[in-house]
């Protein structure tokens, strides 16, 4: 499980890949992607990573939202679960 505000996630999503967020955090990437999409937060479109990757001008996309404090939990990790 993952929890953080919304300030936090948004800096988290554009300072690194989702597959690396997730794999850190013990979380799935989707599950990172869903949280960005809920509470509203921006994050990298297709190609991102590539073009920082090869040196090109990329820009954030700044978090506009008026609650950066509100807390975001991203549950739902690799481990196995009891049935």
């Amino acid at each position: 499980m993952l929890k953080m505000t919304r300030l936090e996630l948004h800096r988290l999503v554009w300072s690194k890949p989702m597959v690396e967020i997730a794999r850190l955090h013990g979380v799935r990437d989707q599950h990172v992607a869903q949280a960005c999409d809920a509470h509203d937060i921006a994050r990298p479109r297709a190609g991102h990573w590539q073009r920082v990757q090869h040196g090109k001008t990329v820009e954030a996309v700044d978090n506009k939202n008026n609650s950066p404090e509100a807390m975001v939990i991203i549950a739902g990790g690799w481990e196995a679960r009891p049935a």
